[in-house]
């Protein structure tokens, strides 16, 4: 079984890998990764923390955390990637497009994908089996 906690952090490392891959997170950035939570995540699994929040939201708190920690785009890519491997049998196709989307909304949301950016894109393409 998935453990969605796990999910969701790695999933704020994935998208804090794409919004970081030049550097610098923008305005544009969290508003999207705000609104793939709302509209693609909090629905994903009805699970919720101690308190009642829905877990979908530890997507931002784990991105947040990454940036407070000027962590390497590279490093947190990796730490989603390992966890994929680890969980890959657990994740279906659905789930797998999803992830996709809300990278690719993340990256195109400050005018277009940079190179930087395309880089993870296709890599994440080619781990996802998409």
């Amino acid at each position: 079984m998935l453990n969605t906690k796990r999910l969701y952090k790695e999933l704020g490392n994935l998208f804090y890998s794409i919004a970081a891959a030049d550097k610098r997170i923008r305005p544009e950035e969290r508003e999207v990764l705000h609104n793939e939570i709302q509209y693609a995540w909090k629905h994903h699994d009805h699970s919720t923390d101690r308190f009642g929040t829905d877990r979908a939201f530890l997507i931002e708190f784990e991105f947040e955390t990454m940036e407070d920690e000027f962590e390497t785009a590279e490093n947190a890519f990796t730490s989603f990637e390992n966890f994929f491997t680890e969980n890959e049998n657990e994740i279906d196709k659905a789930s797998r497009i999803k992830i996709f989307n809300s990278a690719r909304h993340i990256a195109e949301s400050v005018r277009k994908i940079n190179h930087e950016e395309l880089g993870y894109l296709i890599r994440l393409k080619k781990l996802l089996a998409l």
